[in-house]
């Protein structure tokens, strides 16, 4: 089996279109079918990003060899030491549209943990002034 048609059938399998794997690499449809037909090869970032996207080594993506064992604890130290380069590769693929998209999605997480952590002193900084108000009415009595 060649690259292509191991690419074909594992974007086949997550089941996503020639046009939906190109936005995601930010490539032209037409070279994801030239991919596919092995008139051409993608380049190593794309490479790495279709690896860990269909979550398959290299070595299956490029030359169909599965290897179990080995293979498991390679993708495992992989992911644990390279998680950040993985990250800056995954972005650095994104499309000018999907960039806005994340940056929309950064700004609501952030708001969020502020009301989160906002909401929790509010309820501990009231109860705290509850316990003093308490304590003080007891020595008052």
């Amino acid at each position: 089996m060649s690259f292509g048609e191991r690419l074909y059938k594992l974007r086949s399998e997550k089941n996503i279109s020639q046009e939906e794997l190109a936005e995601l690499l930010d490539v032209s449809r037409q070279s994801i079918s030239k991919w596919e037909n092995d008139k051409a090869y993608p380049e190593m970032t794309r490479l790495l990003f279709m690896s860990d996207y269909f979550d398959v080594s290299l070595d299956y993506l490029m030359r169909g060899v599965e290897d179990e064992g080995s293979e498991k604890e390679a993708a495992v130290t992989y992911k644990s030491k390279n998680l950040l380069a993985v990250w800056n590769n995954f972005i650095s693929n994104l499309s000018a549209k999907q960039r806005k998209m994340m940056m929309f999605l950064y700004v609501v997480v952030v708001c969020a943990c502020i009301a989160l952590i906002y909401a929790f002193m509010y309820g501990v900084g009231y109860a705290i002034g509850q316990l003093i108000q308490n304590i003080t009415n007891d020595l008052n009595l």
